[in-house]
């Protein structure tokens, strides 16, 4: 593929999806099916030693967190005005999943 031709790919697929997020793992998968025909999670839980669903609901709890803190301010409802404690020990597993991830799918589309 000449570079000319994969600048228009990628310009396309900016063009189209730039509103979506692609957090949720299925819309992981929607992106990944743009240029691959991997079955990602199938390809990534094995190389992250765990399952389908255990990594799928990794990556959910992670992004759900993630919405809280960005859409509602992390507070807690079951105390109104306090946030929602969080540890310096729970981002950084968070971090080292989410690179893991990254790296697993990296891996499994090339």
């Amino acid at each position: 593929m000449s570079t000319s031709s994969s600048g228009w790919f990628e310009a396309e697929v900016r063009e189209r999806h730039s509103f979506l997020t692609f957090q949720q793992p299925d819309k992981v998968a929607d992106a990944i099916r743009l240029f691959s025909e991997v079955k990602l999670w199938q390809e990534v839980a094995p190389k992250m030693a765990s399952t389908e669903q255990a990594v799928k609901d990794q990556l959910r709890l992670i992004v759900d967190r993630r919405n809280k803190i960005a859409h509602e301010a992390d507070l807690d409802p079951s105390y109104p005005g306090t946030r929602w404690p969080i540890k310096d020990s729970d981002v950084e597993q968070s971090l080292q999943f989410l690179r893991k991830l990254c790296e697993c799918i990296h891996t499994s589309v090339v």
